[in-house]
């Protein structure tokens, strides 16, 4: 009962920001979002007496918060397997753990641990290969975690129950093909800190409403191979997003001036007729969305400020590891 999985992290074109249910991780609106091939995390989940359950993350054994978010997933596999056999968990992440903010690593650590128990728990073979199914378990460690399962350009269906939160894939990189230039930077605030603090901007109730409508526009956008557009509302979503983590009670600032300078050399970048967006989530790190034949260019523009960055295709659904 072993079976090793690989999930990639995702970009959040419109992100969920709250949730309404913290059990099951339900937002409150629906979401979309696209995996990113160059960044990925492994896993591997056994089950057998081992004495206890046990998590490893890049070599160092994790407890506290870490455990029991991960148990949040076994538990719920042992549940639907009907098995009390201890858990081990073996993951590591492309880019280490914990030392860049705003990647998504959340989602694929959720994607790839719901998968591989998934597999070893021999769900498949009572349920089939349900992504749907994969999506809803993978959810409950991260929400964004059930759009890295099924990958590419996917929606999460936020629903009001476990069975109607869920995610999708609406497209593939044929519908809208695009590179992501990605520059990592790091902080301390947890995304965890950001979801919780959210509800208390006076913003908020607005940002619901303008968040949902987005979703239809960027889903349609997608459909219509119009990359312009997705860009467009990809920016305004993430400028929305951190307006109102900015104006909670803690008045959460992600934003480092790295941030801003890579923001600003892409608003320059445009004015000079090259098609690049920035995307942001709860955190520092920007992405930036462009044509695969102008990656290059846009990565050298971004080196040039000193900054670190790597280029990335669009990333396929969670898959179990041969």
């Amino acid at each position: 009962m072993k079976a090793t999985a690989i999930a990639h992290p995702m970009q959040g074109l419109v992100k969920y920001h709250g949730l309404k249910n913290w059990d099951l991780r339900i937002p409150y609106h629906d979401s979309i979002s696209v995996n990113l091939e160059a960044l990925w995390t492994k896993t591997t989940v056994e089950f057998g007496d081992f004495g206890g359950d046990s998590i490893v993350i890049n070599k160092v054994k994790r407890s506290g918060r870490v455990l029991d978010r991960t148990l949040s997933v076994i538990n719920q596999i042992r549940k639907l397997a009907d098995i009390e056999d201890d858990v081990r968990v073996v993951s590591e992440n492309s880019l280490g753990f914990g030392e860049y903010k705003g990647l998504g690593f959340s989602s694929s650590a959720g994607a790839a641990l719901a998968t591989a128990a998934f597999k070893a728990a021999r769900l498949d073979k009572k349920y089939g290969w349900d992504l749907k199914m994969i999506s809803r378990i993978a959810r409950r460690l991260a929400g964004s975690a059930c759009r890295s399962v099924t990958g590419e350009y996917s929606r999460w269906y936020a629903g009001n129950s476990d069975v109607t939160s869920y995610a999708e894939k609406i497209a593939t990189a044929r519908d809208l093909d695009m590179a992501i230039v990605v520059v990592p930077l790091g902080d301390e605030v947890s995304t965890e800190t950001a979801h919780k603090d959210v509800e208390s901007s006076a913003f908020f109730d607005a940002r619901l409403k303008s968040a949902q409508k987005r979703v239809e526009q960027m889903q349609k956008a997608i459909l219509a191979r119009d990359f312009e557009r997705v860009g467009e509302l990809s920016e305004m979503d993430s400028l929305e997003l951190h307006s109102v983590t900015m104006t909670g009670e803690n008045k959460l600032i992600f934003f480092r001036s790295e941030s801003i300078t890579v923001i600003r050399e892409v608003m320059k970048m445009r004015k000079e007729g090259i098609p690049v967006y920035f995307s942001m989530q709860t955190g520092p790190s920007v992405f930036l969305d462009t044509l695969p034949e102008r990656a290059d260019e846009v990565q050298q523009r971004i080196h040039k400020l000193g900054l670190k960055t790597l280029v990335s295709k669009i990333g396929k659904e969670a898959r179990i590891k041969i």
